[in-house]
């Protein structure tokens, strides 16, 4: 059962880090504000359709971040955290080494547009909280319809790009970019230490708070 779990957040990973690499490589992708529509709206769509694809078998994590914030809830064991991130950071890295192959590498990478180390972080970490807090909401809460989880998330995301993209890339997701950074070059990689830890962050700061706040079903 744990491997066909893995299994799925691996492919759930993949899919969902190859669709805006790929778009950013192809010349389908428009630049300025069209370009940031478009992955925006692509990241969303591939999280919902995965979503609904892989939710009944791993939970449709797709996300250290969001493993992690799960955990620190008590919402998913702390003992399978490692497999599922391993397995995370293994799909976004083919992901990215797949669009590398094809197109060359560099594509789909997040650096900040300035060094202003706190607005990053801060920009990180709220938006994670979001996407985080949505799914804290949509699928922990038995009384929301099954139907719920994947558009509500799948539009979070899609947001969280539009307000973050002009900034930090909108990641959301350590793996989102670990897997482009590693074909990216030096630039990428300087700055990965920001997207390792301000997401988590978020994470476990949206899950904690939703769960102080959550009232019962039975209330």
């Amino acid at each position: 059962m744990m491997v066909k779990r893995v299994v799925g957040e691996f492919i759930g990973t993949f899919t969902i880090v190859f669709a805006p690499v790929a778009l950013s490589a192809t010349s389908a992708m428009p630049n300025g504000a069209a370009g940031l529509y478009a992955a925006a709206v692509v990241s969303g769509l591939a999280v919902l359709a995965m979503i609904y694809a892989l939710g009944p078998i791993s939970a449709a994590h797709f996300n250290p971040a969001v493993t992690i914030g799960f955990a620190s809830a008590k919402k998913f064991p702390w003992k399978d955290a490692p497999a599922y991130i391993l397995a995370q950071i293994a799909g976004a890295a083919l992901a990215a080494a797949t669009v590398a192959l094809m197109f060359g590498g560099g594509h789909g990478v997040h650096i900040p547009a300035t060094d202003d180390a706190l607005r990053n972080i801060l920009m990180e970490v709220v938006l994670t909280f979001f996407l985080m807090f949505v799914i804290m909401a949509v699928a922990t809460d038995k009384r929301v319809h099954s139907a719920v989880p994947a558009i509500a998330i799948g539009l979070t995301v899609v947001f969280c790009v539009l307000i973050g993209g002009p900034v930090t890339g909108g990641s959301m997701n350590p793996a989102r970019s670990l897997g482009p950074a590693l074909f990216g070059g030096s630039a990428a990689l300087s700055h990965i230490w920001l997207y390792l830890i301000a997401p988590p962050l978020g994470a476990v700061i949206a899950a904690r708070t939703y769960e102080a706040i959550r009232i019962d079903e039975a209330t």
